[in-house]
């Protein structure tokens, strides 16, 4: 009996205990759960990860938790993780109100569009016609998916590479800004060695800093961070670079948000400086792109316009500063949100990202063509496609001169962090070239810092003026075809250089390598004015001439003492007397010219040499063309 007695003593023990600790139990778990709640309400999604997981672990079968671990992965930029989760309190009975559009969302982002449009559905046959925004809402993401089903027919043939450990890290790195010849390459991470190494609180990760890579050999090389000029203890971002890379953009949380320049001097790069008052304003300005000429910038901003974000256009005005902004037109802004404007270097295709149009869901890339002088649109917004357009936000895509490559940020499978910098290759083609070379002093061959002139020989216009690196001499220009240049080399104490560049069409881009060796202001120096032209077998100067020759009228007046000879030379066709006549009849147009614009008797002097001293054999018309010639020469 008494043993009987014991046995139900310790029954009850363990019942009791029993009781207890599943009591406790239901104590955690509603202690949890309000950590969770109050997580959640607070956005902090990163830091409600744990918790709900061990919430999973003790109630697997709840669908309540099964929804709340769904909302915390989906906002952690996991739809893949979140929707088994949402499936499950689906199947339970779950009784959220947008329960179903995260169903639709999580199908929309992983390319499932009609599932996504039926679950859209199903969410929109549970609202009232009040709902007005939430209507709105449902079926902009039902017509993002309408539209993704026809971009995904006709697939873009493309490749997508990751640019290595050289680039990335475990950590968030994006917004590539790539230079022309795609030598350097900018971007923005949020690395644990984060200038003054603190958290940003909105999002618990470091905050932003700048970083750069250089190209060798094909390859990207080890990123390296910018100074403490560029770097600072908050968010510095760079939005876009010049296409000589002589100039970074860059986003400052300034003002609430401003746009800030930075120069390349020599290897050390200047203090970032604002863009002034008529880009930046007390509203978000957030990225930027400079055309290949430098004078017309593109950029978003939210001040009140067409949508919450639109994108602007300014010009460079004569005295260096940015002009009245003008609001681009309707094919690309819209009541939606566009971001990330991309100039094309060939100064006439403008890529840009918008939630409009025909996107397949978020930020879709889209090109115009565009008169960059006035911002008129010349075309309607076609969408890049699909696989380069996603359900996603795709956003700064920066296009290569020859537009085969893209670059770009994204999570993707087997990438080394939270985002990565990818390379994207397709077939397509570009109608311009690249002039890219060193400047060199001719006998020490010592970089020189030069200013490039380039001009519209036909219509007699400067199109831009661009500088070497001090450092090393390097320099980029891109020259779009249909033109005929006129491009001038220019540096204190040295000769002029001039050559011409007639690219009246292209079917593919070309990139020229041209060094270009500058020659002292000395006796015995001379310069080939390869942008004065005559008329056929005429002594006639055309008035393309005349700006190469007022910048010899220039160098004369800017050096007093120094006495030229003008020298007429021609290749070796036809009478030997008559070359040697018209060669001398056009050195005296020259030295004509140049007297009527003042310079003394003295100064200048003219002789035709014929077919004498020839630069090149006279055995091909690229060669004779060469020899037929009018130069300038240091006598004294």
């Amino acid at each position: 009996m008494k043993r009987i007695l014991r046995i139900y003593c310790l029954l009850f023990f363990l019942s009791l205990q029993s009781t207890f600790n599943a009591f406790a139990q239901d104590k955690d778990i509603a202690k949890i759960q309000s950590q969770v709640d109050e997580l959640i309400k607070a956005g902090e999604y990163e830091d409600a990860l744990e918790p709900i997981l061990k919430l999973t672990s003790l109630k697997p079968e709840d669908p309540e938790i099964a929804y709340k671990t769904g909302v915390i992965y989906f906002n952690l930029k996991d739809a893949i993780k979140a929707q088994p989760y949402f499936e499950k309190a689906k199947n339970g009975g779950a009784k959220a109100s947008d329960l179903a559009l995260f169903i639709g969302d999580c199908y929309h982002l992983s390319h499932k569009l009609e599932e996504a449009i039926n679950a859209y559905e199903g969410y929109k046959a549970t609202l009232k016609l009040k709902e007005k925004d939430k209507l709105k809402l449902v079926n902009q993401k039902i017509d993002y998916c309408k539209n993704g089903l026809e971009l995904i027919k006709n697939p873009q043939k493309v490749t997508i590479t990751n640019l290595g450990a050289g680039v990335n890290s475990k950590y968030a790195d994006y917004v590539p800004a790539v230079s022309v010849d795609e030598s350097i390459l900018v971007f923005t991470s949020r690395r644990d060695n984060s200038t003054g190494g603190e958290k940003f609180p909105d999002d618990n990760q470091y905050y932003e800093d700048i970083y750069i890579s250089q190209k060798d050999n094909g390859v990207w090389g080890p990123s390296v961070q910018f100074g403490d000029g560029i770097n600072t203890s908050t968010h510095d971002a760079c939005v876009g670079i010049s296409p000589d890379g002589q100039e970074i953009y860059l986003y400052k949380i300034d003002n609430g948000g401003d746009l800030f320049v930075s120069e390349l001097n020599g290897s050390e790069w200047k203090t970032p400086k604002s863009l002034g008052s008529q880009v930046n304003s007390s509203s978000r300005e957030s990225s930027a792109s400079i055309s290949a000429d430098n004078k017309t910038l593109f950029f978003t901003s939210d001040r009140k316009g067409v949508g919450a974000m639109d994108i602007y256009m300014t010009r460079r005005q004569a005295n260096g500063e940015w002009g009245k902004p003008i609001l681009l037109g309707p094919q690309i802004n819209t009541p939606l949100d566009e971001e990330s404007p991309f100039i094309h270097a060939d100064g006439k295709t403008l890529y840009f990202s918008s939630k409009g149009h025909n996107s397949m869901g978020g930020f879709d890339i889209f090109s115009v063509s565009i008169d960059i002088e006035t911002g008129e649109i010349l075309s309607e917004p076609v969408n890049v496609g699909y696989p380069i357009n996603t359900a996603g936000d795709d956003v700064f895509f920066v296009w290569s001169a020859d537009n085969k490559r893209a670059y770009f940020s994204s999570e993707r499978e087997g990438g080394f962090g939270m985002k990565d910098i990818y390379m994207l290759e397709r077939n397509a083609k570009a109608s311009l070239a690249v002039l890219k070379g060193v400047i060199m002093n001719s006998e020490t061959k010592s970089p020189v810092a030069a200013t490039i002139i380039v001009s519209d020989i036909n219509k007699k216009k400067i199109l831009g003026a661009y500088n070497s690196n001090s450092s090393t001499g390097k320099y980029t220009i891109v020259l779009p075809a249909g033109k005929n240049y006129g491009v001038s080399v220019e540096a204190l104490g040295y000769l002029f250089y001039s050559k011409n560049i007639n690219i009246p069409s292209l079917n593919e881009y070309v990139e020229m390598n041209d060094s270009i060796f500058l020659e002292k202001v000395v006796k015995g120096k001379r310069m080939i004015l390869r942008n004065v032209f005559f008329d056929v077998n005429k002594s006639t100067l055309r008035d393309e001439s005349l700006p190469e020759l007022d910048r010899l009228l220039e160098m004369l007046k800017a050096n007093p003492n120094i006495k030229v000879r003008i020298g007429g030379y021609t290749d070796n066709d036809g009478n030997d007397e008559h070359n040697l006549k018209l060669s001398e009849s056009r050195a005296k147009s020259v030295y004509d010219y140049l007297i009527s614009k003042g310079i003394p008797n003295e100064q200048l002097s003219y002789k035709g040499f014929g077919k004498e001293h020839p630069i090149a054999p006279n055995d091909t018309p690229e060669n004779k063309q060469l020899n037929r010639r009018t130069e300038a020469e240091i006598i004294e």
